[in-house]
């Protein structure tokens, strides 16, 4: 007969408890252990070492931060996270950081650990037991899709957003079973961890929907449920006050159609791709076998109605039709899943569109609800531990795969393209890791084979969908593969002067005006084609966009001398030396006299550092006059004094 398993005395649970979540402190270092090692990849290097709020310590900087939008002043995404750019801060200013990657990732996974631990304490708490709540946190701990929010040291608004939802809906457990001054503690604790979570990432507003969530379904402690809510309501009504008027001061953000198609869609087809794409996050549950940093355009094309999107239609169809009988059967069992859902519907582009159509660091706090859901289910079969070891076990290995790829552009872009290789920014960030990797130019071919994948996607966009970054990309890399040639053929130029025209038409499109980078790179096509009227044509379109940029006077300044016009180059850079103040364009200035355009030789004389310019020089003071005029007419200097 078999013997009946002892079950752990009262007095030796919480031994048990804390050596078991050491124990998953334990498995998630084992998992993540080369995570610190990784570098500043993707938006890590704008929103660090770009951002110069981080970069001290100061009253005015955090002003700044509460003043300001989460990618300012790099851009506008129409996100606010303050504490999450306080944290980038307290690695750079307080812990001395600065732009090394290691400090960071520390402070992500102690983060993520903690989280762990509060995944496990939930768990004990409401499932009760100790296997099934083990398996819980330990499969989340570990599980690759993760390391989008903790590996990737930008992922630290998830980490930040999730200890904040974790912790109060914890806290609010306590509260709803203690009385007095006590529930005080913990609801004023809930309201701490609220304001945290809401000003770290704007998608822990769920919280107060959690607890309802969770009354509903199993409790029903209205009384409690009200004070919970209570307590989550002025942080949230605070974060959203303060986040309109920072947002109303700032230009608004625009989401990309190639970033999100179902901001470019009609609302049912909208809603119906988001479907789809809810299926296949189920899907990177159970199967993390292919991960992406990048899922745009076109990845996930708008629905169709093809057999792909029934076939994630019906799955969908059948996930809730099991939820649904969960009701019925087992209260607990419906929360998780719906646990999920509900801290992915901010997300989820079934609301609202936002600015992706898809990522995995959007899966931090859902996974949990799922992942119970499959613990559970496999906890019912013959051997369940073993099973569910081997899965804990592969999710680490997968786990520690995917955290090389984020080691640097060129690791995640190379991922990004074969996990994704219909999206038009995994090949386009594959092609800018390559061409920065190799500044000689000796893997041009590569780079534009990669260029090339990037725009055959986008080529059928129409202009108004389209984006120009890519096109004025390759247009610069098609200069470099004429430059590489050394003149044995124009063809990458003509083919350069087509894609910066069709950057420009796209920028066109969109009501706004065109950036200057279009024009500078088709007047260096056209310089290389020795096309200089088209050239000058080109550069002064963009020095009247971009009047303080100190390339463009150079370019009309080249274009001029192609047609044997020298005082004009001279004129045209000394415009630009006042325009700008930048002494690139005075030596520019000083080798142009000495090269032969100055017939009586007095423009340049010997200066304590070196040559310098004669204003005793008939032709220098003319062209200085010259160009100081034109460079009054732009308003961009005070009045110069020169002679009538």
């Amino acid at each position: 007969m078999r013997a009946k398993r002892k079950q752990p005395s009262t007095a030796s649970k919480p031994r048990r408890d804390w050596l078991a979540g050491l124990a998953l402190v334990a498995l998630t270092a084992l998992a993540f252990s080369n995570s610190f090692s990784a570098g500043l990849a993707l938006d890590n290097q704008v929103l660090i070492t770009g951002d110069p709020r981080i970069r001290e310590a100061t009253s005015h900087n955090i002003g700044q931060i509460f003043a300001h939008t989460f990618w300012w002043p790099n851009g506008e995404a129409g996100i606010y996270r303050p504490v999450a750019t306080l944290s980038y801060l307290f690695n750079y200013a307080i812990l001395g950081n600065g732009s090394q990657p290691a400090g960071y990732h520390w402070i992500n996974f102690l983060l993520h650990a903690a989280n762990v631990l509060l995944v496990f304490a939930l768990m004990l708490r409401l499932l009760g037991g100790f296997r099934v709540p083990l398996f819980i946190a330990g499969l989340w701990a570990v599980h690759p899709v993760l390391t989008e929010s903790v590996t990737n040291i930008v992922g630290r608004a998830d980490l930040l957003a999730g200890t904040a939802v974790l912790s109060g809906f914890l806290m609010y457990l306590m509260s709803a079973e203690a009385t007095g001054g006590r529930r005080i503690g913990w609801l004023a604790g809930l309201a701490a961890a609220t304001a945290v979570g809401v000003y770290s990432k704007e998608s822990a507003v769920v919280l107060p929907g959690v607890i309802i969530l969770y009354e509903l379904a199993l409790s029903r402690r209205f009384r409690a449920m009200l004070w919970g809510c209570a307590a989550t309501l002025l942080p949230i009504a605070g974060m959203l006050w303060q986040r309109s008027l920072v947002l109303a001061a700032s230009p608004g953000a625009e989401f990309p159609f190639v970033d999100n198609p179902i901001a470019g869609a009609n609302f049912w087809i909208g809603r119906l791709t988001a479907i789809k794409v809810l299926a296949r996050y189920f899907w990177l549950t159970i199967w993390p076998l292919k991960l992406s940093a990048d899922y745009s355009y076109s990845e996930i094309p708008l629905v169709r109605g093809s057999v792909a999107d029934w076939t994630a239609w019906i799955a969908v169809a059948v996930v809730l039709c099991l939820v649904a009988l969960a009701w019925r059967r087992n209260r607990l069992v419906f929360f998780f899943p719906c646990f999920g859902f509900l801290n992915l519907l901010p997300a989820s582009n079934l609301l609202f569109p936002i600015g992706t159509i898809m990522a995995e660091r959007l899966l931090y706090l859902p996974l949990i609800g799922w992942l119970a859901c499959l613990v559970i289910a496999i906890h019912s079969v013959r051997r369940a531990h073993v099973l569910l070891t081997v899965i804990v076990v592969g999710f680490a290995i997968r786990t520690w795969v995917r955290n090389l790829d984020w080691r640097d552009d060129l690791a995640m872009a190379t991922a990004s393209v074969q996990a994704s290789p219909q999206s038009f920014k995994g090949h386009r960030l594959l092609a800018v890791a390559l061409f920065q990797a190799q500044p000689d130019y000796s893997n041009i071919d590569r780079v534009l084979e990669e260029s090339n994948k990037s725009l055959a996607i986008l080529r059928t966009l129409p202009d108004h969908l389209d984006v120009p970054s890519p096109w004025n990309e390759a247009a610069a890399y098609q200069v470099a593969k004429g430059d590489s040639l050394r003149g044995a053929s124009n063809e990458p130029y003509e083919e350069a002067v087509r894609t910066a025209k069709r950057a420009i038409a796209i920028e066109g499109a969109h009501d706004r005006p065109v950036a200057a980078e279009s024009y500078r790179l088709l007047a260096t096509a056209h310089l290389r084609l020795q096309q200089a009227p088209q050239a000058r044509a080109a550069a002064m379109q963009a020095r009247a966009i971009e009047p303080l940029n100190v390339d463009v006077y150079g370019q009309i300044a080249e274009s001029y001398l192609a047609q044997s016009r020298g005082e004009d180059a001279a004129i045209t850079l000394a415009e630009g030396m006042f325009a700008t103040g930048d002494g690139s364009l005075r030596n520019d200035l000083l080798k142009l006299y000495q090269s032969g355009i100055d017939t009586a030789g007095c423009a340049v004389v010997a200066g304590p550092r070196g040559p310098a310019l004669n204003p005793e020089c008939d032709i220098v003071r003319r062209d200085l006059c010259a160009g100081a005029a034109q460079a009054r007419r732009m308003d961009l200097r005070r009045q110069l004094p020169c002679p009538n």
